[in-house]
């Protein structure tokens, strides 16, 4: 039942009242139905703005306590709500003039009844603050017995809040004394200055009062505060009891899960630094660091690209902020570097440690407070399964493999590029490290039989540490620094710094220069061309493969789709580098029109389009074989489905379409495989942007709808408001190939994407289905049970710089039938200062190298797919010369044949490298330099 503060208030004035209203919260954008016995009824609901409990997000998003109230009542009495704007001096008077049905945030005043319909149930507790001066040491937050002898300043009308500050003195045994000042004793509605003179030690306030000036050393409970209706409207009234009794009698917790969930950070206004804490930060000035150079997205200063200084400097910052403190970095090669420099006692702290505390105290390290989390993933060799029996394991040195992991062996390596070389050499079968880091190392280089396994996804605490025992000040500074920041600060820091680096421009061809325009127009001829013939074969193998009756001719055409898909892997990847090879060049050149810039941007654009393309119709492939597979990893629901918005928010706006994220998420940590969920939601997604018109609106609803066993419950929902979809096409656009679109510019991409979507929602456990009707938009939902599970571990990275040409006075044999490519390829390869000597096929190359003089040629690009004689011919003729260079030039392939039979087949033939086109110019300079340094004759 409500309680009620003894403050009389007959005849009480309109801005006494408005002085003792909270004010209302508000009411998020999406709408709540009730079920079809009820009946639906919109409510207006007062909107001011007001933290923590009615606040609007810059995207419109409503939230805050009153919200949270009025969604839970929505689901017993079927209300939607259509929420008013308004400041709070206009809110009462419009509120008495009949223009809301409801009001949020009022607290009780005896007499008030006339005006105001109060529930039984009131809609949470105020806090009261007890305030101090921040620079007033003598009085402790974590030490009640500090206020003894101390006065605290009251506003006598707070009748209410008095009391409950009586029962806190009591009840923690405080000696003080209250001093009471009346109304015409308040400077601007407050008593700020009687605490700043220093008159009074303390002051009563509330959770608004203003935590920059003053600290607060206490928190209680203070008078309850209710949602009310009028007088006149007795049936919102009734449907509130009945919603507030329910709510209570379910979740006893729930006002103040509320309140936690809209004030998750309320207790950092009381930290601060002490007079002793001072004298030490003027003592100590400086603070050395051990970091690893150029670790994404740790530290990231010593990158040329500057896109981010990294985390560790981010954080750094802050925390100079709150202590005045400055840092100096001790560079390290590696992790395990790091970790020595800060226990022989040669740096101050760690800027990242990658382990719990059980690990830091075996190694003699105490940790400060968490900065920020990240995540760690698994790359694996793509011949091994993970998890499976008998795995060799790496990681980076001095960090553990989880225990959850099960490994044969775990292997150490002093960097993130050394472990996943070993797995793509097969030295080791699965790389465990940092998420970030990790993707961006695989981004610079080129891991031909590495992918990443979605199997692991941990979270990891990211912390500084220090040698153990601490320097006591230095731990208790840092950690007060870290708590005063908030979670949403703190999340801001970790996803500023998770933009992956780019890769390096390139400079101008002649050829380009002389008609920019011509180029483009026959790249995009070629491009829509080499699209349409994919798309077309593709569609026939698929659908002849569907007609096959018997298991043999199965399999027969499950081969031949094979060798499709390798040919024409080939075929696409040969005009693709000219395409990209030649449009970042044309970037390059000076005074090239905006409009031509334009085209090129788009033809970029165009370029990655068309690998999405050949990505589902490999995920297609995979599926008709029964290889598709689904992992299960431990992840966060709330970040997947954040993760979503944020990447198709853009999107939306590209179309002019508005977005909205609805999340009902209970049990966040699941196990699942996030990647496949999230390519399903992305890809309906997507659809619904194509299918709905401009101005429209797109929904995704992820709901969690119960628990059983352990397994959570969950439904996701995308709805649009679009075009919708006829019966008779409903079944059809499940099918591979498959449009439900009339217009070509809506009915982009393969067809395959819904059918791709249903297998991995039917893997999960689910069924994809569809509610439509024509000009009433579309619905795409399905239901998945996903075990709980809690979260944990990480890695890093090093990279090196090179200053000039690399390849200086470098004789390279080009074996290339193509001359748009073999021109692309000179090119950059003269820009590293290489001499080039091009052969137009493969017998042409064997004669051009046996006529060379012995080591005058110093490596050897070949293209395989040539006439006369093909690369892996040429490979072997020249392994056999009767010369020692012979057998040691190394042979590096550079083709557009890109499976790993290609791989092996390169191998078997003598080549020492593979690259696959379009050609990624920082991974041919290394495959070079390594060669040559492996054949004694380095550069």
């Amino acid at each position: 039942m409500r309680e009620r503060s003894q403050v009389p208030g007959k005849g009480v004035s309109v801005p006494v009242m408005l002085a003792l209203l909270f004010l209302v919260f508000l009411l998020p954008c999406d709408t709540v139905w009730a079920g079809e016995d009820t009946e639906k009824r919109v409510l207006k609901v007062a909107f001011p703005e007001v933290d923590g409990f009615t606040e609007t997000d810059t995207d419109g998003t409503r939230h805050g306590i009153v919200v949270d109230y009025l969604n839970e009542i929505a689901k017993y009495t079927g209300w939607k709500y259509e929420y008013i704007n308004v400041t709070g001096e206009e809110m009462i008077d419009n509120f008495m003039a009949g223009e809301y049905d409801l009001m949020g945030g009022t607290y009780y005043l005896e007499g008030m009844e006339e005006y105001f319909s109060y529930p039984d149930y009131n809609a949470g507790y105020g806090k009261s603050l007890i305030l101090a001066r921040r620079n007033d040491s003598s009085i402790r937050t974590y030490d009640w017995k500090s206020m003894n002898g101390k006065t605290i300043g009251v506003y006598e009308n707070a009748r209410e809040n008095i009391r409950r500050l009586k029962q806190f003195i009591e009840s923690n045994a405080i000696d003080c004394t209250i001093k009471y000042y009346n109304k015409d004793q308040l400077f601007n509605g407050n008593l700020y200055p009687y605490l700043e003179s220093g008159e009074i030690d303390m002051l009563l306030g509330n959770i608004a009062d203003d935590t920059e000036v003053f600290r607060p050393v206490a928190t209680f409970d203070s008078q309850p505060h209710y949602i009310v209706t009028t007088p006149d409207n007795q049936d919102v009234l009734e449907g509130l009891n009945m919603a507030l009794e329910k709510i209570a009698d379910s979740n006893p917790n729930f006002a103040e899960e509320c309140y936690q969930a809209n004030f998750p950070d309320s207790g950092t206004a009381s930290i601060y630094i002490n007079d002793e804490e001072r004298a030490y930060i003027e003592q100590k000035k400086t603070v050395s660091i051990a970091v690893v150079e150029n670790w994404h997205p740790l530290f990231c200063i010593e990158y040329a690209e500057g896109l981010h200084n990294g985390l560790i400097p981010d954080v750094l910052e802050e925390v100079k902020k709150f202590t005045g403190l400055e840092f100096t970095y001790v560079y390290a090669e590696s992790y395990a570097d790091a970790l020595k420099l800060v226990q022989e006692g040669k740096a101050d702290m760690m800027g990242a440690f990658l382990g719990n505390e059980e690990q830091g105290a075996e190694m003699n390290l105490a940790l400060t407070q968490t900065y920020g989390t990240l995540n760690d993933i698994i790359a694996r060799n793509k011949s091994v399964s993970f998890p499976s029996e008998g795995l060799v394991g790496a990681v980076v040195e001095g960090l553990q493999m989880p225990a959850g992991i099960k490994t044969e062996e775990v292997l150490y390596y002093p960097n993130a590029a050394d472990a996943l070389s070993a797995v793509n050499r097969g030295e080791a079968d699965f790389f465990y490290g940092l998420s970030a880091n990790m993707e961006e190392e695989i981004q610079r280089h080129h891991y031909t039989k590495v992918v990443p396994n979605t199997l692991v996804n941990n979270a990891n605490d990211i912390v500084f540490a220090m040698k153990s025992p601490a320097e006591t000040d230095l731990l208790t500074v840092m950690n007060k620094a870290i708590n005063s920041m908030s979670s949403e600060e703190k999340d801001t820091l970790v996803n500023q710094n998770m933009i992956s680096v780019g890769m390096s421009s390139l400079t101008v061809v002649d050829l380009l220069y002389a008609n920019p325009i011509l180029f483009i127009t026959v790249i995009a001829g070629v491009f829509l061309l080499v699209v349409f013939l994919v798309l077309m074969a593709a569609r026939s193998r698929v659908r002849s493969a569907k007609m096959q009756a018997s298991l043999e001719k199965a399999e027969a055409e499950n081969k031949a789709k094979g060798e499709f898909l390798s040919r024409m892997s080939h075929e696409i990847r040969t005009p693709m580098n000219a395409i990209v090879g030649l449009s970042d060049l044309t970037c390059m050149l000076k005074d090239v029109p905006e409009d031509v810039s334009s085209n090129l941007i788009k033809i970029r654009e165009s370029s990655h389009y068309l690998l999405r393309l050949i990505s589902d119709i490999l995920d297609m492939s995979r599926i008709d074989s029964g290889m598709m597979t689904i992992t299960s990893e431990p992840f966060s629901a709330v970040r997947l489905v954040d993760e979503v918005q944020n990447i198709m928010a853009s999107e939306a706006r590209k179309y002019d379409l508005e977005f909205e994220i609805h999340k009902k998420i209970k049990d966040d940590i699941l196990a699942g495989d996030a990647v496949r969920l999230k390519q399903v939601l992305m890809n309906l997604i997507s659809n619904a942007f194509k299918f709905t018109p401009a101005g429209g609106l797109v929904q995704l609803y992820a709901e969690q709808t119960g628990n059983r066993d352990g397994k959570a419950v969950y439904e996701f929902r995308v709805a649009d408001n679009g075009t919708g979809i006829s019966k008779e096409n409903q079944q059809r656009i499940f099918e591979a190939f498959e449009q439900a679109g009339t217009s070509s510019a809506k009915s982009q991409g393969t067809g395959l994407g819904l059918a791709i979507s249903r297998t991995i929602v039917k893997l999960m456990g689910g069924e994809l289905k569809l509610k439509s009707e024509p000009g009433q938009g579309s619905e795409f939902y399905f239901t998945i049970e996903m075990p709980v599970e809690n979260a944990e571990d990480i890695q890093e990275e090093t990279s090196e710089e090179r200053e000039g040409p690399c390849l200086l006075d470098y004789h390279i044999l080009l074996a290339e039938d193509n001359d748009l490519n073999a021109e692309i390829a000179q090119e950059l390869l003269k820009m590293q200062g290489a001499v080039i000597q091009r052969a137009r096929n493969g017998k042409e190359a064997v004669e051009m190298f046996e006529k060379s003089r012995p080591k005058e040629i110093r490596a050897v690009l070949m293209d395989i797919q040539m006439p006369v004689m093909n690369g892996l011919e040429a490979a072997r003729a020249i392994r056999k010369l009767g010369r020692e260079d012979a057998v040691s030039i190394p042979i590096i392939a550079m083709t557009a044949n890109s499976f790993k039979e290609d791989v092996d087949a390169a191998a078997a033939a003598g080549m020492d490298g593979f690259v696959t086109k379009p050609v990624d110019a920082e991974y041919l300079y290394q495959v070079l330099q390594k060669a040559a340094a492996s054949n004694k004759d380095s550069l």
